[in-house]
């Protein structure tokens, strides 16, 4: 603790001084009217069993409590009379009672106290009256001179004296380091802001001038930002890939004011980088001669692929720019890798004629953008492959169509007609179309599998739109109908024959013999197709099996 700590004049403002003052002043007036009203809860409740001579200490303890609680008083007065009194009430219990009840309680509460309300070593000298006081009467019960008055105690030996001593003397004593660090620590906090708010003054006109300039570094960010999302707005809204390579490079190029942007895409092997849009006439020179980047640790372009993270150099460094023959304008260059989920399918490569032009906020931005720009050209790409998977799969199952219904037109009724007399199969279809009725074809999956044709009644021939468009639907309707059921009817005959399979391999494996497994076998073709006969020959084929081996089965047997 430091000796010349004293808050009743601190270090360096008289402001602060007179805040403690006042703190402390309000302080021990709470714990003077929390003493009050604990105090008479204590007394009345007590009162019945406390002897004569205590009812009248305490009560004397108490009229100087409240005295100075209610009257004006000085602080140290207060102070005081609050350890005297709660010295008092502990020397009391232990007079009376010995070790035996809470008189350490208010030992050490005198302690704390005297250590919180004063500024001088205060507590040393309570914590020594309190061993002196308990170590008093230890001895004079020893000897026989004082007894202990409370009812029922046990013996008391010098063993449980100094126990007790030791039990309040210790908690006293963490008590008061602990304080005094507090106070220690204290100290150098009031130090310090003195310090702090002379350092404040003198930084304001420093803070308010980084303020104007990373107000102006925001305004250029979000101008950044807002040409940015532009920039995506357009990119994300194109769906053919040579139109989206050629805008990038163009929009970048116009809305940030980058003299040459030339964006690369990797070939299949993720070896070589071809240029594929740029926005200046060198650029674009290039792309006719086929320029491309090959793997070369010595190339930047080559390392941000390998690295998958964007490079910045300036011409005013010296160890990482290089200046490119083919733009001989270029002062500094920014190498972005657009990625996808990790992988690198390409870079874009941006110029500039001013000296670092790009920072690492602009990477941030830009790099946002590349990775738009990475994720729309690999959605047209996706989207792409998609249109010519589902063009490939609509002609796939054209064609089925086709073959399916062709097959299963010639073996069923090529068709229905309705007449008077009721419904009738057409065992043969009329090729020739007269301009009789109306003809509406049975379309499933671009194929035509059939016709509808609808002639009136008195001779009508002409239909509005209305009915055409009605009967395409219900031709529409009658296709799907006619494709499901032939489905159903697939599907039962595949049932049936897994159906049949697992019968005879059922029947087959009933037995282990190979003689009655032939014979099953031979019998159950011969049922299940209705066969003239059924043979089963055992053998290579390049000697005639043994009689042992062939059964034959004519259509009589059973």
């Amino acid at each position: 603790m430091d000796k010349n700590f004293s808050p009743s004049q601190p270090p360096n403002t008289e402001s602060t001084a007179f805040n403690y003052k006042s703190w402390r002043n309000e302080f021990i007036l709470i714990v003077l009217r929390i003493a009050c009203v604990v105090g008479l809860a204590l007394i009345l409740f007590n009162w019945a069993t406390t002897p004569a001579s205590d009812r009248v200490l305490f009560t004397v303890l108490y009229a100087s409590l409240l005295l100075v609680t209610i009257l004006p008083a000085q602080y140290a007065l207060r102070a005081s009379v609050l350890l005297v009194m709660v010295f008092v009430v502990g020397a009391n219990s232990i007079l009376g009672w010995g070790p035996w009840l809470d008189g350490s309680v208010f030992f050490v509460a005198c302690v704390a106290l005297s250590s919180l309300l004063f500024d001088q070593r205060i507590d040393i000298f309570v914590l020594i009256a309190s061993i002196l006081t308990v170590t008093t009467i230890a001895i004079l019960q020893q000897l026989g001179i004082h007894h202990l008055s409370g009812p029922g105690l046990p013996v008391t030996t010098s063993t449980d004296w100094g126990a007790y001593i030791v039990d309040f003397s210790l908690p006293s004593a963490i008590l008061i380091i602990a304080i005094g660090q507090f106070k220690g620590a204290f100290t150098r906090v009031v130090s310090q802001m003195q310090t702090t708010l002379q350092t404040l003054t003198s930084e304001r006109a420093q803070l308010e001038e980084r303020v104007s300039e990373r107000t102006e570094e925001l305004n250029s960010q979000t101008v950044q930002l807002r040409t940015s999302t532009n920039v995506a707005r357009v990119v994300a809204e194109i769906q053919d890939i040579p139109t989206l390579i050629e805008t990038v490079t163009t929009q970048i190029s116009e809305q940030f004011g980058f003299y040459h942007v030339g964006l690369y895409i990797l070939d299949d092997q993720k070896k070589n980088a071809f240029l594929q849009a740029a926005s200046s006439v060198n650029g674009k020179q290039l792309i006719g001669q086929g320029f491309r980047v090959e793997p070369d640790r010595r190339n930047a372009m080559s390392s941000v692929i390998q690295q998958n993270r964007p490079m910045l150099s300036s011409d005013t460094e010296d160890t990482n720019f290089v200046r490119d023959a083919n733009f001989p304008l270029t002062r500094s260059r920014m190498i972005l890798p657009l990625a996808v989920r990790g992988n690198v399918i390409g870079i874009l490569d941006i110029h500039s004629d001013r000296s670092k032009a790009f920072t690492s906020q602009d990477s941030e931005i830009i790099r946002t953008l590349s990775d738009l720009i990475a994720i729309s050209f690999d959605n047209v790409r996706l989207i792409n492959e998609t249109k010519n998977l589902l063009n490939q799969l609509e002609i796939n199952t054209s064609y089925q169509a086709n073959e399916t219904w062709t097959k299963f037109t010639s073996r069923h009724k090529p068709g229905y007609q309705y007449t008077p007399a009721g419904v009738r199969p057409l065992f043969s279809t009329d090729k020739k179309t007269n301009g009789d009725g109306l003809r509406v074809p049975l379309t499933l999956y671009g194929q035509n599998i059939g016709t509808i044709k609808l002639i009136r009644k008195g001779g009508i021939t002409e239909w509005s739109e209305r009915e055409r468009a009605l009967v395409e639907k219900i031709a529409d309707q009658v296709a799907l109908a006619l494709e499901n059921s032939r489905l159903v009817d697939e599907a039962q005959k595949n049932a049936l024959r897994d159906q049949m399979i697992a019968n005879v391999s059922t029947r087959v494996r009933e037995t282990l013999d190979v003689e009655s497994v032939i014979r099953t076998a031979t019998t159950e073709l011969r049922k299940v197709f209705d066969l003239k006969e059924a043979e089963i020959s055992i053998g290579t084929g390049e000697t005639e099996p043994s009689p042992a081996r062939k059964t034959t089965y004519p259509s009589h047997s059973k």
